[in-house]
């Protein structure tokens, strides 16, 4: 699947991502002043494990400085992906909620389930597609 994403305002529920260099990180819109997310607060430690939670941040602190990215749906996932209030509701019923992994509970992860209700990262499929095709020759 092709996932489309595009530079423009995020509206409640949007799905959003900004690129950081070696990942993209994801979460859901609120609004300027809430953006939900699963990361560490702490900075340079937003991948780490132990302390990393959903939680919420602006907008600004979400792009530090990069540009933000909304998720657009085929047609076919229009008809899968829940309401904007079902997204910012289930994402808000996850804060606080612990358990980070890179591979398999990571933030591309959370915001595929707050929008289709499960858990999905292009990010990690595509990296384990390269390393399948290098391994498995």
């Amino acid at each position: 699947m092709n996932n489309l994403w595009v530079n423009k305002t995020p509206t409640f529920g949007s799905q959003i991502r900004v690129n950081r260099g070696l990942y993209y990180h994801h979460g859901i819109y609120v609004d300027d002043n809430t953006v939900i997310n699963f990361a560490s607060l702490t900075p340079g430690l937003e991948t780490d494990p132990k302390s990393a939670s959903v939680c919420i941040v602006t907008l600004k602190d979400f792009l530090k400085d990069g540009i933000v990215e909304v998720r657009e749906y085929t047609e076919e996932e229009k008809k899968e992906i829940r309401t904007p209030q079902d997204v910012v509701s289930y994402a808000f019923s996850m804060l606080g909620t612990k358990g980070y992994d890179l591979i398999s509970n990571n933030c591309e992860h959370f915001s595929y389930e707050c929008v289709f209700g499960y858990k999905k990262s292009d990010q990690v499929d595509a990296v384990s597609n390269i390393l399948n095709s290098l391994f498995n020759r």
